[in-house]
């Protein structure tokens, strides 16, 4: 890995939503700096900014490798965070480029050194956006991954249970795709999530007590690419089949059947439409791409597909 002034050149994400305009989610953002670690029945978390103990910073800058973690880094990465955040109470503004992969204006944004985040952050300077600093365009401010905004679309009750699956994490740990289990857990779509919820009422599990009642969350398919398949397959009234090992079993089964079925029947089209761009249920366009390799399609071919698979859910 290159070093720059002794340390590593890290990868880290922004704490911040990504635009400063007059948004739902900035109100949330800036509320949750407001109270930090005040307990406040009214906050609505967010998946960046879960609570006073912890944040996420696993987006910043925007461009990193593929499966960097910087938890790896720990160590070094404090050290980093300490001094860019001591550096930053002296320094006059003005450009700074980020050269290589960390950003000098990532630090600590509380006394304690638990939250993580963007020291040009609008909420962290009297409502003034210092984020052009950086020179990185504006990318910083539109960075906002795929799992925080479907985290957004679930209600507050909603967030709070599946929350506590990631009790007791530091905001390195909650940073973390490979420890943290919300990340991976989003991946299966706000509607479902919903439904869970909704069915426990209340109740609430940690990360160990959740899969061991909820085994089939444990399966190794990928969550985006199967989202379509289980959520036509589980309604309100059928959410207990994700408490039995032997639907998870029958379910991957199924999804693998099918997948590989669509891959025979479907031949590249270089010419075709890109699949995500395609008028249609997203996550049946997930499905496609991510589970049976299709990246490019006909609209009409699309919706053939999804006739043969919405029959074979059916049968299930």
């Amino acid at each position: 890995m290159p070093r720059h002034g002794g340390f590593p050149h890290f990868y880290f994400c922004v704490f911040c939503p990504p635009s400063v305009a007059a948004t739902a989610e900035d109100g949330r953002f800036f509320a949750a700096m407001s109270i930090m670690s005040i307990p406040n029945p009214q906050f609505e978390p967010t998946l960046c900014f879960p609570d006073g103990e912890k944040s996420c910073f696993a987006c910043c800058p925007p461009i990193r490798p593929s499966g960097y973690e910087h938890i790896q880094h720990k160590n070094a990465i404090q050290r980093m965070l300490r001094e860019n955040t001591s550096a930053y109470k002296t320094r006059k503004e003005g450009l700074s480029p980020i050269t290589g992969f960390s950003c000098w204006a990532l630090g600590y944004l509380d006394k304690a050194c638990k939250l993580v985040g963007c020291l040009l952050h609008p909420a962290q300077n009297e409502g003034k956006d210092l984020r052009f600093s950086v020179d990185y365009g504006e990318k910083c401010r539109r960075e906002n991954c795929p799992d925080s905004k479907i985290f957004l679309e679930l209600d507050v009750n909603e967030r709070k249970f599946w929350l506590h699956l990631a009790h007791g994490l530091d905001s390195f740990a909650y940073s973390s795709k490979r420890i943290n289990p919300l990340f991976k857990m989003m991946g299966w779509g706000h509607p479902l999530l919903s439904l869970v919820a909704r069915k426990e009422d209340g109740r609430f599990f940690t990360k160990e007590s959740f899969f061991r009642a909820y085994p089939f969350f444990s399966t190794r398919l990928n969550p985006r690419a199967n989202a379509y398949l289980l959520y036509q397959l589980v309604d309100k009234n059928r959410v207990d089949m994700l408490k039995t090992e032997s639907f998870r079993e029958r379910f991957e089964r199924f999804s693998r059947r099918l997948s590989g079925q669509l891959k025979q029947v479907s031949s590249p089209m270089s010419g075709a439409h890109y699949t995500h761009r395609l008028g249609l249920d997203p996550r049946f366009l997930d499905f496609l791409r991510l589970s049976a390799g299709i990246s490019r399609i006909e609209q009409k071919d699309a919706l053939r597909l999804k006739d043969r698979v919405d029959r074979a859910i059916e049968k299930f």
